[in-house]
């Protein structure tokens, strides 16, 4: 019964999620439709906002009712068929319903021409690209000089290794599986190692190539948080790296050091905490840039989350004058919610719902 619940609910909070797609996204956007200022508050627009949000609803609690009577009704088997056609058939119907709101919407702006009169410029400053970059790739050569030492000092010594050796460990540091000794179980570390190395060293340079969305109205601020922006991330790249280089590296040698044998005591905290101190380092760095940013951007640009005073702990926007749902983020690319608005509220938990939903199954499923 709670795996029918829980699956039930996880449609029903797909479903709903629809229904915020159609608010204000961006400013003056609607359904992908650009609406003017004066435009916002028509009785016509408000009629296409509320057929789409009515249908999306009526389509959300239909697949929820169906999903709960195909669970009960069905074997297992067919049943999760019965789950999984349920919710790719709704995210399609909901589409189509977003897409009449559109043709809707756009049939509007061109019968009354909306745009009459009105000019819409877009620019874009390419120089300053040449005083922003990441850590170069050059760098990269310590963990994978590391990764190599490693492997080689395995490669030297593999006569030594036992015919069997541990492959995975518990947490409570003792072997838990074991593998008979070949190339592809003593050496998988060291390929999984220089893979991620590639894998970081490419996302490190991928943002040094990401396109600068400057503010024209704080440009040199602006401009200043792209650079410590795109330095902070390649930091912290890089560190990631060197912790993987080294958590691989061990791996290896143990088995020539302590072949089967239980890992030290201190290896599982030293791991974790190797493994969450970039990402929360990373972080600080990123909270200490947005704000250095919302202050010198609020003495030009007066947009309300450009207001510091608007965030709570510096991180979540709350703003109850601010009627948009969404409002851009300050490093201009993506969104973030309005903390203040129920809809964001409402959001928020439906994005923890699916997040933890399948999470709160396997565990039910597990006992």
């Amino acid at each position: 019964m709670m795996e029918i619940i829980i699956l039930s609910l996880m449609v029903l909070a797909i479903g709903l999620m629809m229904l915020f797609s159609g608010r204000w996204t961006k400013r003056n956007l609607l359904f992908s439709i650009y609406v003017p200022d004066e435009q916002q508050d028509r009785s016509e627009v408000k009629a296409i906002q509320l057929k789409f949000r009515n249908r999306t609803l009526l389509a959300s609690v239909v697949a929820t009712l169906l999903t709960g009577f195909m669970l009960a009704t069905l074997s297992d088997g067919w049943g999760m068929a019965a789950f999984i056609i349920i919710i790719h058939t709704l995210i399609i119907v909901e589409l189509f319903i977003y897409s009449q709101s559109y043709r809707s919407l756009k049939h509007l702006k061109e019968q009354e021409d909306w745009m009459k009169g009105k000019q819409m410029v877009r620019a874009t400053d390419t120089a300053i690209r040449n005083d922003v970059h990441v850590l170069p790739a050059i760098v990269y050569l310590i963990p994978s000089g590391l990764l190599l030492l490693a492997t080689l000092y395995t490669l030297f010594n593999y006569p030594e290794i036992p015919e069997r050796v541990a492959v995975h460990w518990g947490m409570d540091n003792k072997p838990d599986r074991f593998e008979e000794k070949s190339l592809m179980t003593v050496f998988m570390p060291a390929g999984m190692g220089f893979f991620t190395l590639l894998i970081m060293m490419a996302i490190s340079n991928a943002t040094d190539m990401m396109p600068l969305k400057l503010n024209p109205a704080a440009r040199k601020a602006s401009a200043a948080y792209e650079g410590r922006t795109r330095k902070n991330n390649s930091y912290v790249i890089f560190m990631s790296s060197m912790i993987m280089a080294l958590l691989f590296s061990f791996i290896m040698v143990q088995q020539i050091m302590m072949p089967n044998e239980d890992l030290p005591a201190a290896f599982m905290p030293v791991v974790l905490i190797g493994t969450f101190l970039p990402v929360i380092a990373g972080m600080y760095l990123q909270w200490k840039a947005d704000k250095d940013y919302r202050h010198a951007a609020a003495e030009n640009d007066k947009a309300p989350y450009h207001d510091d005073s608007n965030y709570v702990l510096g991180l979540f926007y709350y703003n109850k004058q601010d009627p948009n749902v969404w409002v851009p983020k300050v490093s201009q690319f993506g969104m973030t919610l309005n903390m203040a608005r129920t809809e964001a509220k409402i959001l928020a938990i439906l994005f923890i719902l699916v997040i933890l939903g399948p999470l709160l199954l396997i565990e039910f499923l597990s006992k």
